[in-house]
């Protein structure tokens, strides 16, 4: 009979697909056809010898009954029309709505008020692949009551996992099953004993425990977290994770998600955790209660409502009291933590013509004891106007005005104003193999110092920059591949027009002005190489190279800027890159970077090296690192992989994690094996190494459970 399911439930699926209607078909040949009505719809019941006498039709070998409810097969059917009921004997297979397949030998349906009575039966949503087979089962209303039942979601004849109950309940409306007594089986050898257990039979949102996680950890002793989902309405969610460590402390984090428009989402995130003294005194913390939260909120088309003119808000809240809290939270969330957290309020208006926007920038320093000292962008304010024409059609020009308050509590704060003006000119020589653009860009920046000790005087900083581009765009068709090539010359010619007052690097080289940097141009003269080969029939990119050459001018001497090289190089199977940074001025290799990714058949290899060099003339830091990233995958739902961090400089693993995934089509099984270190609040600054095991394992439409170590 399981044989029979899956092929029923793809012959069913056909019949349904074209959604014909069932009172134009002919009969099958050699078979007596009849229809009738009931007060709810109309059948149509095929066999090979219909017997009718009086209200009971007698249908035997080989019946079909098809009606828009349902799909039926049985070798013999009684049908009692004053009663209104259905009884079919041998291989009987029910189909309803497309959804809900039962597989049994005997079967009672009441088509007044949809109950039944089964046995043996089996039980399949469609929808989940979810299955139950039962002994014995009764249908009141919307509740299907079973006995001696085994469901799983795996292959009917021999499940990777079950689950055995004595008797339970399934609502088919609401799609939730309750079952008693139960055993956990992973292939035929039992696990787990649970006297009751709930679980839906869909994915449709819903209140509930989610997976937990488990864990032991040498420092924090036995781990709980308990996830608990709450759903009230379809616009909205909760979801509660309290956390228990057994020799740490308990905490608490809430998660909300709210849409309140089409245009719109909210999500907030808090949660607090209480560090037991013993941790605390032992692990010299500088505070006993973490606590943090998020506010998140988007939101489009407010004041506008054409396509012409967009709006929004965008709202990014954040506050953590120390960096225990981040790192708690990390357990649960996976963010990564950051020294510095920053808050955002953000909104824009943009039309054809011009953008505008308002932002509020507030940093957080977690690792300062206070936060007095960090510098704020509260407001900044823009104007930028898009490219239009003055005087004709190729001389362009466009604007753009930014004002940002610098504000903190102790240190100097400034007032800046920098305009922007652009006007730029492009015409095309020689049947346009040569482009031509001549700019001219005049700056302007405006400062007012205030909350110093020294008395600064305000600065106006004014540039004119000349630029003349001349370029030319190249394409040439050969046998196997095309060949582009761009090449530009960009000839810069600043002026200074202003530069009085206290301009940092400009007139004051005081370390306090340091916050308010000005990039003053050099003169320059930049050569620019960006060329590729393209395979000619699937016009994939094989090779690109990009050379970037300046010479700046200082005065009447010249000097070469540094020397960028960019190649890449896409083969069959992955590709190449490397990136080099060389300095003229300190005759060395100052940074490089490189990656070889390979990608064969279920196997897979990615490799980085970053270097960089600390030199006189550079801002560069002495920093040389690797990352190796090594998997395969096999049997089609089996990976094993391995990652590395290292830091060369330091002879220091960052990070290592191995890992194995299942990933089958009833069950997803996952560990992890990771070493990693952390920052902690500790006042002896000293970063943590941890050693974790996470392990997942899920059976599909049940849930599961996550582990840590």
């Amino acid at each position: 009979m399981l044989k029979k399911l899956f092929l029923i439930t793809a012959i069913t699926s056909v019949i349904y697909a074209d959604n014909y209607p069932i009172s134009t078909q002919k009969p099958i040949t050699n078979k007596t056809t009849t229809q009738k009505n009931t007060k709810y719809e109309k059948y149509q019941i095929l066999s090979n010898k219909i017997d009718s006498k009086e209200n009971i039709i007698t249908a035997s070998g080989d019946v079909l009954i098809i009606s828009k409810t349902y799909y039926m097969t049985a070798q013999k059917v009684i049908y009692d029309k004053n009663n209104e009921t259905f009884e079919l004997f041998g291989e009987v297979v029910v189909l309803k709505d497309n959804l809900i397949q039962t597989i049994s030998d005997y079967t009672l349906i009441n088509m007044k008020n949809d109950n039944f009575k089964q046995y043996p039966t089996l039980i399949l949503n469609k929808k989940s692949l979810l299955w139950i087979n039962s002994i014995k089962s009764n249908k009141k209303d919307n509740i299907v009551s079973l006995k001696k039942s085994i469901l799983s979601s795996c292959n009917c004849e021999d499940p990777d996992w079950s689950i055995q109950f004595s008797s339970g309940e399934y609502d088919v409306k609401d799609q939730w099953i309750e079952t008693f007594n139960n055993k956990l089986y992973i292939g035929s050898t039992p696990v787990f004993y649970l006297p009751y257990f709930a679980f839906p039979a869909d994915n449709t949102r819903r209140t509930g425990i989610l997976i937990p996680t488990l864990g032991q950890s040498s420092s924090d002793g036995f781990i709980y977290e308990q996830p608990i989902y709450f759903a009230p309405k379809d616009h909205y969610d909760v979801e509660l994770v309290p956390q228990f460590r057994s020799d740490r402390g308990v905490g608490l984090y809430t998660y909300l998600r709210y849409v309140d428009t089409m245009d719109s989402i909210l999500n907030i995130n808090a949660g607090v955790f209480k560090e037991k003294t013993s941790y605390f005194n032992d692990k010299t913390l500088e505070k006993q209660t973490h606590s943090g939260f998020e506010v998140e909120y988007k939101k489009r088309n407010i004041f506008s409502k054409n396509i012409d003119k967009q709006d929004g808000l965008f709202v990014d809240l954040n506050w953590a009291s120390d960096v225990e809290y981040k790192n708690i939270e990390k357990d649960i969330s996976n963010k990564s933590y950051e020294k510095k957290i920053e808050s955002r309020v953000n909104y824009f208006l943009n039309t054809p013509d011009y953008y505008t926007g308002i932002y509020f920038t507030y940093y957080l320093d977690t690792s300062s004891k206070s936060n007095s000292g960090t510098m704020q962008k509260i407001p900044q304010l823009q104007l930028h106007t898009y490219s239009r024409p003055l005087v004709f059609d190729d001389l362009i020009y466009s604007t753009n005005t930014v004002y940002t308050n610098y504000t903190r509590p102790k240190g100097i704060n400034a007032n800046i104003v920098d305009i922007t003006l652009p006007i730029s000119y492009s015409f095309s020589m020689w049947n346009d193999y040569i482009n031509i653009t001549l700019k001219n860009e005049t700056i302007t920046s405006l400062l007012q110092y205030s909350n110093s000790e020294e008395a600064f005087e305000n600065g106006t900083f004014i540039e004119n920059k000349s630029i003349i581009s001349v370029g030319t765009d190249l394409l040439k068709s050969y046998d196997n591949y095309i060949h582009t090539l761009n090449f530009n010359i960009d000839f810069t010619l600043p002026t200074v027009l202003v530069n009085d007052g206290d301009l940092y690097k400009v007139t004051n080289d005081s370390s306090e002005l340091d916050s308010f940097l000005l990039n003053k141009t050099s003169k320059t003269l930049a050569f620019l190489l960006n060329h590729s080969f393209y395979d000619k029939n699937e016009l994939s990119q094989i090779i690109n190279h990009k050379i970037k050459q300046s010479i700046l001018y200082d005065n009447i001497n010249a000097r070469l800027s540094d020397f960028e090289n960019e190649i890449t190089f896409n083969y069959i199977l992955g590709k190449l890159t490397n990136r080099i940074v060389y300095s003229h001025e300190d005759k060395k290799l100052i940074e490089s970077s490189s990656g070889f990714n390979l990608k064969y058949y279920d196997y897979f290899l990615n490799l980085t090296h970053y270097k960089s060099k600390k030199t006189e003339n550079s801002d560069k830091k002495d920093l040389e690192s690797y990352t190796i990233e090594v998997g395969m995958e096999y049997l089609n739902d089996y990976s094993l992989s391995y990652i590395q961090n290292y830091n060369i400089k330091e002879h220091l693993k960052s990070r290592e994690a191995l890992s194995f995934n299942v990933n089958d089509k009833c069950w997803i099984f996952n560990i992890r094996l990771e070493k990693e270190i952390i920052a902690s609040d500790s006042n002896n600054n000293e970063p943590i190494k941890q050693d974790l095991i996470y392990f997942t394992l899920e059976l599909k439409q049940l849930g599961g459970i996550n582990l840590k170590n």
